[in-house]
């Protein structure tokens, strides 16, 4: 007969650290991830609301010192034109835009092209209330569907108006 002889082990069986050094990497890798896609969104937040604030203070600028709100800017004629239109708030004041060739409306692409409209445009009557529009050439296709254009009047600048369709 043979002799069997068992050990009686004391010793208990190592696991591998590896598996849990995976783990803990994936989970720092991914909150760091998600702490950087948050700063990331917190901070295009704050610059939206800065350019919202800015573009408030433009707005009530122009509608105080020349009498007209600015509504939209659209591409026309198949991207050739700019449609802006504008509402006249102080018939009194609106006046004066057209009246000196520095207070022509002109609206500059993002690209830094000027876009304005001849020296001497064909004014009318201008009623309160009522909304009016004048077209711009779209020179070299400077301006886009989406883009964010300047629209100045005189010596104030409109920022961040978004060009329709």
């Amino acid at each position: 007969m043979s002799d069997l002889t068992v050990k009686e082990s004391n010793d208990k069986a190592v696991k591998p650290m590896w598996p849990r050094l995976v783990v803990a990497v994936v989970l720092l890798v991914a909150i760091g991830a998600a702490g950087t896609w948050g700063w990331q969104q917190y901070q295009l937040r704050l610059a939206e609301d800065h350019k919202a604030e800015i573009q408030a203070e433009a707005i009530a600028q122009i509608e105080d010192q020349w009498g007209v709100r600015f509504m939209h800017v659209a591409l026309v004629a198949e991207g050739g034109l700019l449609d802006v239109r504008y509402q006249v708030t102080d018939p009194d004041k609106a006046v004066y835009m057209f009246d000196e060739v520095e207070n022509i409306p002109r609206v500059i692409a993002s690209n830094g092209i000027e876009l304005a409209m001849n020296d001497d445009p064909h004014v009318h009557d201008l009623e309160f209330g009522y909304s009016y529009f004048f077209l711009l050439r779209n020179v070299d296709d400077s301006v886009k569907s989406g883009d964010q254009v300047t629209i100045k009047v005189g010596d104030t600048e409109l920022p961040y108006f978004e060009v329709e369709q």
